[in-house]
């Protein structure tokens, strides 16, 4: 009976401890789950960012909106409706350090453009905000009225 108890004393001492390969895989198993939880931070705080330029910018594109559809289209000496205005780089106002574009294209209705609004801080390769929206070609009656 004595001799078993050795065998197990034995076995433990020679497995108790862990070896370099072992330590080495281990520190490898970690430093991958702490690369992968840092990179989530990353996204996240990329993710906090854009949430917070939506958020300054969401309630002045309506009135954005609705000042390019007044200043589109820009009115002939005769009083008839002419060529689009250019809306590039313009300051976004209650938004500083915003600057939003326009672009327009004919759609099959003659009277109407399919109009994108990039809205960014630093170049419209890098938009914080893309809104498409239809575009009619007209001018109000105030600038008409302004216009005579």
């Amino acid at each position: 009976p004595a001799k078993p108890r050795q065998e197990a004393a034995t076995m433990t001492s020679k497995h108790g401890g862990m070896t370099l390969i072992e330590v080495l895989l281990a520190m490898g198993i970690f430093l991958v789950g702490i690369t992968a939880l840092l990179g989530l931070f990353h996204y996240g705080g990329g993710l906090a960012q854009k949430a917070r330029s939506h958020a300054a910018i969401a309630p002045l594109l309506s009135s954005l909106v609705e000042e390019v559809r007044l200043q589109a289209f820009a009115l002939n000496s005769n009083g008839t409706i002419g060529v689009m205005r250019e809306f590039n780089h313009r300051p976004v106002s209650g938004a500083p350090g915003y600057h939003y574009q326009v672009e327009a294209k004919p759609t099959n209705d003659p009277v109407l453009y399919q109009a994108t609004m990039l809205v960014y801080r630093d170049s419209p390769e890098r938009p914080a905000v893309t809104l498409r929206f239809l575009l009619p070609k007209q001018v109000s009656v105030v600038r008409r009225l302004d216009h005579q």
